[in-house]
């Protein structure tokens, strides 16, 4: 019994480690995601001193036929393009707009972009046609402390760079603060540029696209815990540990580096392949 607990605590030590180490390594890429250099140092309307996030992606569409989707941002109107289910969950009442809303296509400076019907801090605060547009929140005083800004950047006459930047006040949101917030908001953000780019590029998305994020995500959270009970039932568990590891891992990078859908089944397959492998390995043993 004495030696479970201790491999259960040298694991669970071990796994602890691998997700630090995990984060620190990708958090350059996911607080920047799809950003070049010149995007993350470009100046772009309402930003604010502190802490800055900066993400973009590219579209298969003119500025004129993104701009249509982006104006229509907020719930109650076209919904903020990301995960409806889980902002549902938290109860946002929140529902992506399949087509381009008419009633919601001229929003003016000072209007409200709510993230739910009781959250409703926001409001917009530039707005240039096929350009700029975004929105502030402000503080008690008026001050603002969290800008969301698009920039549109033309790269042919057939695509365009859809720019997101975030930015905060840094003693309105400090440091303590956009740190609690980064993963979450990098979560939702990377699906809203992918959900934007499907829609502006005439693809309206498919509920198994959901399902299969969800089915990769849990498939490799299952192939971790087996690597993780093999690792404390069996002597020489080294190989199952390495598995839960690898696992552990990879949950970070389908999380918060939204890998392509295809890279995911392969890496999910390898993961299940090495499962198979420690498996073979320590039965033997």
């Amino acid at each position: 019994m004495k030696t479970k607990i201790f491999r259960i605590l040298q694991g669970l030590g071990i796994v602890l480690l691998a997700v630090v180490l995990g984060v620190l390594a990708l958090r350059p890429f996911y607080l920047n995601w799809g950003a070049t250099a010149e995007d993350q140092v470009r100046a772009m309307p309402g930003d604010l001193s502190g802490t800055r996030w900066t993400r973009a992606i590219v579209i298969r569409a003119t500025p004129e036929q993104i701009w249509p989707w982006l104006v229509q941002f907020g719930q109650g109107r076209g919904g903020w393009y990301s995960y409806d289910w889980l902002e549902n969950l938290l109860g946002f009442d929140i529902h992506t707009a399949a087509g381009i809303l008419p009633e919601y296509q001229n929003p003016q400076i000072g209007e409200k972009i709510c993230m739910s019907a009781t959250f409703c801090v926001s409001a917009v605060s530039v707005m240039e046609p096929y350009q700029w547009f975004g929105w502030q929140a402000k503080d008690d005083t008026g001050k603002p402390i969290w800008s969301f800004t698009f920039g549109l950047f033309p790269v042919d006459g057939t695509h365009t760079r859809l720019v997101a930047r975030e930015s905060f006040d840094p003693i309105g949101m400090p440091a303590a603060a956009t740190t609690a917030l980064e993963i979450p908001d990098t979560v939702m953000v990377q699906k809203m540029l992918s959900t934007l780019k499907d829609r502006a590029e005439g693809q309206m998305g498919s509920p198994i696209t959901i399902i299969y994020e969800i089915v990769m995500w849990l498939a490799v959270f299952v192939i971790g815990v087996i690597g993780a009970v093999l690792f404390v039932a069996r002597q020489d568990g080294k190989k199952p540990l390495a598995v839960g590891v690898a696992a552990v891992l990879l949950l970070l990078a389908l999380t918060l580096v939204f890998p392509p859908f295809w890279l995911r089944g392969v890496l999910v397959i390898a993961l299940l392949g090495g499962l198979a492998w420690s498996w073979r390995q320590t039965a033997k043993a």
